[in-house]
Protein backbone atom coordinates (compact mmCIF):
# COMPACT_ATOMS: atom_id res chain seq x y z
CA UNK A 1 0.00 0.00 0.00
CA UNK A 2 3.00 1.97 -0.47
CA UNK A 3 1.49 4.61 -3.28
CA UNK A 4 -1.65 4.61 -2.00
CA UNK A 5 -0.58 5.49 1.86
CA UNK A 6 1.87 8.23 -0.07
CA UNK A 7 -1.07 9.71 -1.66
CA UNK A 8 -2.95 9.48 1.67
CA UNK A 9 -0.05 10.99 3.39
CA UNK A 10 0.20 13.90 1.10
CA UNK A 11 -3.71 14.96 1.42
CA UNK A 12 -3.01 14.72 5.58
CA UNK A 13 -0.45 17.36 5.02
CA UNK A 14 -2.69 19.78 3.35
CA UNK A 15 -5.22 19.60 5.72
CA UNK A 16 -3.61 20.00 8.80
CA UNK A 17 -3.46 22.77 10.48
CA UNK A 18 -0.07 24.57 11.53
CA UNK A 19 1.26 23.80 14.85
CA UNK A 20 0.81 27.48 15.69
CA UNK A 21 -2.81 27.67 14.70
CA UNK A 22 -3.41 24.87 17.47
CA UNK A 23 -1.16 26.77 20.00
CA UNK A 24 -3.49 30.18 19.41
CA UNK A 25 -7.00 27.78 19.42
CA UNK A 26 -5.82 26.30 22.69
CA UNK A 27 -4.44 29.20 24.58
CA UNK A 28 -7.85 31.43 23.81
CA UNK A 29 -9.92 28.70 25.05
CA UNK A 30 -7.95 28.23 28.10
CA UNK A 31 -8.90 32.17 28.60
CA UNK A 32 -12.23 32.01 27.80
CA UNK A 33 -12.56 29.03 30.27
CA UNK A 34 -10.92 30.66 32.88
CA UNK A 35 -12.93 34.07 32.65
CA UNK A 36 -16.29 31.91 32.39
CA UNK A 37 -14.91 29.93 35.36
CA UNK A 38 -15.82 32.48 37.76
CA UNK A 39 -18.91 32.95 37.00
CA UNK A 40 -21.28 31.46 40.18
CA UNK A 41 -22.01 28.05 41.25
CA UNK A 42 -19.63 26.49 38.45
CA UNK A 43 -18.64 23.06 39.53
CA UNK A 44 -15.87 22.20 36.81
CA UNK A 45 -14.81 22.53 33.30
CA UNK A 46 -14.31 20.47 29.81
CA UNK A 47 -13.19 20.84 26.48
CA UNK A 48 -14.64 18.87 23.89
CA UNK A 49 -14.70 18.85 20.00
CA UNK A 50 -12.18 18.48 17.25
CA UNK A 51 -8.96 20.67 19.20
CA UNK A 52 -9.54 17.97 21.82
CA UNK A 53 -10.25 15.04 20.18
CA UNK A 54 -6.78 15.83 17.67
CA UNK A 55 -9.16 15.70 14.69
CA UNK A 56 -9.09 19.08 13.60
CA UNK A 57 -8.06 20.02 10.09
CA UNK A 58 -8.86 23.67 9.25
CA UNK A 59 -12.05 23.43 11.87
CA UNK A 60 -9.97 25.27 14.35
CA UNK A 61 -12.98 26.42 16.93
CA UNK A 62 -12.50 25.50 20.26
CA UNK A 63 -14.96 23.65 22.08
CA UNK A 64 -15.14 24.11 25.87
CA UNK A 65 -17.52 24.21 28.29
CA UNK A 66 -18.75 25.43 31.91
CA UNK A 67 -20.84 22.97 33.93
CA UNK A 68 -23.30 24.02 36.38
CA UNK A 69 -23.74 22.61 39.64
CA UNK A 70 -27.59 22.12 39.13
CA UNK A 71 -27.94 22.34 43.27
CA UNK A 72 -26.92 26.26 43.39
CA UNK A 73 -29.63 26.64 39.94
CA UNK A 74 -32.54 24.54 41.08
CA UNK A 75 -34.66 26.66 38.98
CA UNK A 76 -32.77 24.92 35.54
CA UNK A 77 -33.52 22.19 33.27
CA UNK A 78 -35.73 19.11 33.61
CA UNK A 79 -34.31 18.18 36.81
CA UNK A 80 -35.69 21.09 38.11
CA UNK A 81 -37.64 23.62 37.41
CA UNK A 82 -37.93 23.30 33.96
CA UNK A 83 -36.39 26.90 33.41
CA UNK A 84 -34.67 27.56 30.35
CA UNK A 85 -30.93 28.39 29.43
CA UNK A 86 -31.37 31.64 27.81
CA UNK A 87 -30.72 34.14 30.88
CA UNK A 88 -28.02 32.43 32.25
CA UNK A 89 -25.98 32.25 28.79
CA UNK A 90 -27.01 35.90 28.37
CA UNK A 91 -25.06 36.31 32.00
CA UNK A 92 -21.98 34.24 31.15
CA UNK A 93 -21.45 36.07 27.85
CA UNK A 94 -21.70 39.40 29.71
CA UNK A 95 -19.29 38.17 32.42
CA UNK A 96 -16.66 36.94 30.02
CA UNK A 97 -17.24 39.35 27.36
CA UNK A 98 -16.15 42.47 30.26
CA UNK A 99 -12.84 39.88 31.17
CA UNK A 100 -11.94 40.04 27.86
CA UNK A 101 -12.76 43.23 25.89
CA UNK A 102 -10.13 45.11 27.25
CA UNK A 103 -7.11 42.68 26.35
CA UNK A 104 -8.68 41.82 23.37
CA UNK A 105 -10.64 45.09 21.50
CA UNK A 106 -12.00 43.33 18.77
CA UNK A 107 -13.46 40.48 20.05
CA UNK A 108 -17.21 39.74 19.05
CA UNK A 109 -19.45 37.24 20.70
CA UNK A 110 -22.60 35.76 19.39
CA UNK A 111 -25.38 33.16 20.97
CA UNK A 112 -26.07 30.21 19.03
CA UNK A 113 -28.11 27.61 19.40
CA UNK A 114 -25.53 25.43 21.64
CA UNK A 115 -23.04 27.67 22.33
CA UNK A 116 -21.68 31.53 23.08
CA UNK A 117 -19.42 31.72 19.92
CA UNK A 118 -16.49 34.36 20.31
CA UNK A 119 -14.54 35.73 17.90
CA UNK A 120 -10.94 36.89 18.54
CA UNK A 121 -10.86 39.13 14.92
CA UNK A 122 -7.04 38.70 16.02
CA UNK A 123 -5.32 37.13 12.24
CA UNK A 124 -2.27 35.03 12.94
CA UNK A 125 0.36 35.47 9.89
CA UNK A 126 -0.98 31.94 8.11
CA UNK A 127 -4.69 33.89 8.22
CA UNK A 128 -5.93 31.63 10.38
CA UNK A 129 -7.99 32.78 13.73
CA UNK A 130 -9.29 30.55 15.66
CA UNK A 131 -12.73 30.80 17.63
CA UNK A 132 -13.81 29.44 20.95
CA UNK A 133 -17.38 27.86 21.11
CA UNK A 134 -18.17 28.14 24.78
CA UNK A 135 -20.96 25.79 26.40
CA UNK A 136 -22.71 26.46 29.71
CA UNK A 137 -23.99 23.20 30.78
CA UNK A 138 -25.92 22.14 34.00
CA UNK A 139 -25.43 18.58 35.18
CA UNK A 140 -27.87 15.96 34.93
CA UNK A 141 -29.16 13.23 37.22
CA UNK A 142 -28.69 11.05 34.78
CA UNK A 143 -25.73 10.19 32.01
CA UNK A 144 -24.34 13.28 31.08
CA UNK A 145 -25.24 16.96 30.88
CA UNK A 146 -27.96 19.16 30.19
CA UNK A 147 -26.78 21.71 27.12
CA UNK A 148 -28.85 24.75 26.32
CA UNK A 149 -30.95 24.72 22.89
CA UNK A 150 -30.79 28.49 22.56
CA UNK A 151 -33.57 28.62 19.81
CA UNK A 152 -35.98 26.78 22.17
CA UNK A 153 -35.35 28.15 24.83
CA UNK A 154 -34.93 24.40 26.72
CA UNK A 155 -31.97 22.31 27.67
CA UNK A 156 -31.32 19.24 25.10
CA UNK A 157 -29.17 15.72 27.15
CA UNK A 158 -25.66 15.44 25.51
CA UNK A 159 -22.41 13.85 26.88
CA UNK A 160 -19.72 15.81 25.34
CA UNK A 161 -17.21 14.95 28.36
CA UNK A 162 -17.48 10.92 27.37
CA UNK A 163 -17.16 12.18 23.86
CA UNK A 164 -13.76 13.05 24.56
CA UNK A 165 -12.86 10.61 26.95
CA UNK A 166 -13.54 7.77 24.24
CA UNK A 167 -11.79 9.90 21.37
CA UNK A 168 -8.81 10.50 23.30
CA UNK A 169 -8.28 6.95 25.10
CA UNK A 170 -5.24 4.70 24.87
CA UNK A 171 -4.44 2.49 23.11
CA UNK A 172 -2.07 5.37 21.61
CA UNK A 173 -1.40 3.80 18.34
CA UNK A 174 -4.56 2.90 17.81
CA UNK A 175 -6.03 6.52 18.80
CA UNK A 176 -3.46 8.39 16.67
CA UNK A 177 -4.36 5.65 13.35
CA UNK A 178 -7.98 6.47 14.02
CA UNK A 179 -7.41 10.76 14.02
CA UNK A 180 -5.96 10.42 10.93
CA UNK A 181 -8.44 8.49 9.31
CA UNK A 182 -11.23 10.99 11.05
CA UNK A 183 -8.93 13.63 9.48
CA UNK A 184 -8.95 12.64 6.12
CA UNK A 185 -12.69 11.54 6.05
CA UNK A 186 -13.70 15.24 7.19
CA UNK A 187 -11.22 16.74 4.35
CA UNK A 188 -12.73 14.41 1.78
CA UNK A 189 -16.34 15.10 3.31
CA UNK A 190 -15.63 19.01 3.70
CA UNK A 191 -14.98 19.28 -0.64
CA UNK A 192 -18.89 18.83 -1.23
CA UNK A 193 -20.57 21.95 -1.89
CA UNK A 194 -23.15 20.78 1.42
CA UNK A 195 -21.41 18.30 3.12
CA UNK A 196 -23.35 15.92 3.91
CA UNK A 197 -21.73 14.93 7.80
CA UNK A 198 -21.37 16.57 10.98
CA UNK A 199 -17.48 16.40 11.77
CA UNK A 200 -19.02 14.56 14.80
CA UNK A 201 -20.86 12.01 12.89
CA UNK A 202 -17.80 11.30 10.75
CA UNK A 203 -15.68 10.65 14.27
CA UNK A 204 -18.58 8.26 15.93
CA UNK A 205 -18.66 6.02 13.09
CA UNK A 206 -14.78 5.67 13.06
CA UNK A 207 -15.32 4.78 16.79
CA UNK A 208 -17.81 2.23 15.63
CA UNK A 209 -15.62 0.51 13.05
CA UNK A 210 -12.29 1.02 13.71
CA UNK A 211 -11.64 -0.88 16.86
CA UNK A 212 -8.54 -2.54 15.70
CA UNK A 213 -5.14 -1.35 14.19
CA UNK A 214 -5.19 -0.56 10.28
CA UNK A 215 -3.36 0.68 8.13
CA UNK A 216 -4.51 4.56 7.12
CA UNK A 217 -5.47 3.27 3.80
CA UNK A 218 -7.62 0.25 4.70
CA UNK A 219 -9.21 2.05 7.63
CA UNK A 220 -10.31 4.61 5.78
CA UNK A 221 -11.71 2.31 2.67
CA UNK A 222 -13.30 0.27 5.40
CA UNK A 223 -15.03 3.58 7.07
CA UNK A 224 -16.31 4.48 4.09
CA UNK A 225 -18.13 0.88 3.45
CA UNK A 226 -19.10 0.74 7.11
CA UNK A 227 -20.50 4.42 6.72
CA UNK A 228 -22.29 3.78 3.59
CA UNK A 229 -23.70 0.69 4.80
CA UNK A 230 -25.00 1.68 8.70
CA UNK A 231 -26.56 5.25 7.35
CA UNK A 232 -28.73 3.33 4.61
CA UNK A 233 -30.40 1.26 7.29
CA UNK A 234 -30.55 3.60 10.17
CA UNK A 235 -28.69 7.32 11.55
CA UNK A 236 -25.93 6.96 13.76
CA UNK A 237 -26.48 6.86 17.57
CA UNK A 238 -24.77 8.86 19.97
CA UNK A 239 -22.08 6.33 21.25
CA UNK A 240 -22.57 7.61 24.37
CA UNK A 241 -26.46 6.46 24.23
CA UNK A 242 -27.08 10.14 25.98
CA UNK A 243 -28.62 12.21 22.96
CA UNK A 244 -30.66 10.96 20.39
CA UNK A 245 -29.24 9.90 16.53
CA UNK A 246 -26.70 12.16 15.33
CA UNK A 247 -28.59 14.07 12.22
CA UNK A 248 -27.46 14.24 8.61
CA UNK A 249 -27.03 17.45 6.78
CA UNK A 250 -28.13 16.26 3.46
CA UNK A 251 -30.76 13.60 2.23
CA UNK A 252 -29.93 10.03 2.96
CA UNK A 253 -29.63 8.30 -0.15
CA UNK A 254 -27.57 11.40 -1.52
CA UNK A 255 -24.92 10.67 1.78
CA UNK A 256 -24.72 7.18 0.84
CA UNK A 257 -24.19 7.42 -2.24
CA UNK A 258 -21.25 9.59 -1.85
CA UNK A 259 -19.68 7.24 0.98
CA UNK A 260 -20.34 4.36 -1.59
CA UNK A 261 -18.41 6.01 -4.67
CA UNK A 262 -15.60 6.97 -2.16
CA UNK A 263 -15.35 3.02 -0.33
CA UNK A 264 -15.50 1.87 -4.65
CA UNK A 265 -12.27 4.67 -5.30
CA UNK A 266 -10.51 3.94 -2.24
CA UNK A 267 -10.88 -0.08 -3.24
CA UNK A 268 -9.45 0.82 -6.76
CA UNK A 269 -6.81 2.46 -5.25
CA UNK A 270 -5.60 -0.36 -2.87
CA UNK A 271 -6.38 -3.11 -5.93
CA UNK A 272 -3.74 -0.99 -7.96
CA UNK A 273 -1.28 0.55 -5.09
CA UNK A 274 1.96 -1.16 -7.60
CA UNK A 275 0.70 1.21 -10.34
CA UNK A 276 1.11 5.26 -9.12
CA UNK A 277 -0.39 6.94 -11.83
CA UNK A 278 -3.91 4.56 -11.09
CA UNK A 279 -3.25 5.26 -7.54
CA UNK A 280 -3.14 9.18 -8.04
CA UNK A 281 -6.11 8.58 -10.51
CA UNK A 282 -8.54 7.47 -8.31
CA UNK A 283 -7.21 9.35 -4.90
CA UNK A 284 -7.46 12.30 -7.52
CA UNK A 285 -10.81 12.02 -8.11
CA UNK A 286 -11.58 11.38 -4.01
CA UNK A 287 -9.67 14.58 -3.39
CA UNK A 288 -9.50 16.80 -6.09
CA UNK A 289 -9.17 19.45 -4.09
CA UNK A 290 -5.71 18.21 -3.19
CA UNK A 291 -4.21 16.73 -5.66
CA UNK A 292 -2.92 19.27 -7.82
CA UNK A 293 0.73 18.73 -8.13
CA UNK A 294 0.33 14.76 -8.83
CA UNK A 295 1.57 13.81 -11.98
CA UNK A 296 -0.67 11.90 -12.95
CA UNK A 297 -4.00 14.55 -12.95
CA UNK A 298 -4.52 17.54 -14.37
CA UNK A 299 -6.76 20.61 -13.17
CA UNK A 300 -8.66 20.04 -16.30
CA UNK A 301 -9.82 16.77 -15.30
CA UNK A 302 -10.21 17.42 -11.35
CA UNK A 303 -12.41 19.88 -12.13
CA UNK A 304 -15.03 17.93 -14.46
CA UNK A 305 -14.62 15.13 -11.30
CA UNK A 306 -15.31 17.92 -8.78
CA UNK A 307 -18.44 18.78 -10.26
CA UNK A 308 -19.55 15.76 -11.58
CA UNK A 309 -19.76 15.08 -7.53
CA UNK A 310 -20.88 17.84 -6.45
CA UNK A 311 -17.95 19.04 -4.88
CA UNK A 312 -16.48 22.81 -4.37
CA UNK A 313 -13.57 22.69 -6.74
CA UNK A 314 -10.15 24.03 -5.19
CA UNK A 315 -12.28 26.07 -3.34
CA UNK A 316 -14.73 27.56 -5.49
CA UNK A 317 -18.83 27.67 -4.66
CA UNK A 318 -20.69 26.29 -6.62
CA UNK A 319 -23.74 28.26 -7.71
CA UNK A 320 -25.59 29.11 -10.45
CA UNK A 321 -22.98 29.51 -12.08
CA UNK A 322 -18.99 28.98 -11.33
CA UNK A 323 -15.85 30.26 -13.01
CA UNK A 324 -12.61 27.83 -14.20
CA UNK A 325 -9.54 29.50 -12.72
CA UNK A 326 -8.71 29.44 -16.77
CA UNK A 327 -11.37 30.94 -18.27
CA UNK A 328 -13.81 34.02 -17.95
CA UNK A 329 -16.70 32.02 -19.12
CA UNK A 330 -18.93 30.42 -16.87
CA UNK A 331 -19.54 26.56 -16.28
CA UNK A 332 -23.06 25.62 -15.32
CA UNK A 333 -22.89 23.93 -11.92
CA UNK A 334 -25.19 20.52 -11.02
CA UNK A 335 -26.64 22.03 -7.99
CA UNK A 336 -26.76 25.29 -5.88
CA UNK A 337 -26.23 24.14 -2.21
CA UNK A 338 -25.70 26.76 1.17
CA UNK A 339 -23.10 25.96 3.80
CA UNK A 340 -22.81 23.56 6.41
CA UNK A 341 -24.36 23.87 9.60
CA UNK A 342 -22.64 23.80 12.45
CA UNK A 343 -21.43 20.30 14.76
CA UNK A 344 -23.38 19.46 16.96
CA UNK A 345 -21.56 17.75 20.00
Amino acid sequence: MQNTASCLNDVHRQLAPSNETLAAARARRDEVLAAAREYGGVLRTYISGSIAHKTANHDTDADCGIVLDRRSYPALGPDGDGEGPGQVVEEVRRLVRGDLKEGHPGIAFRVTKRAIQIKFNEPLPDGSDPSVDLIVALTRKGEGLWIPNTEMDRWDASHPEYHTEILTADPAELRRTRAKIIRLAKGWNSQFTKPGLCSFNIEALALACITEEHGVPDGLAELFRFAASELKNHLTPDPADVSGPIKLLHDRDIVVGRLERAASLMEEALENDADRNKVEEAIGQLYPNYAEDWSATDRKSLLAAALRADMSPFGISVGPAILTPQTTTPSKSTRSYGSEPSAEV
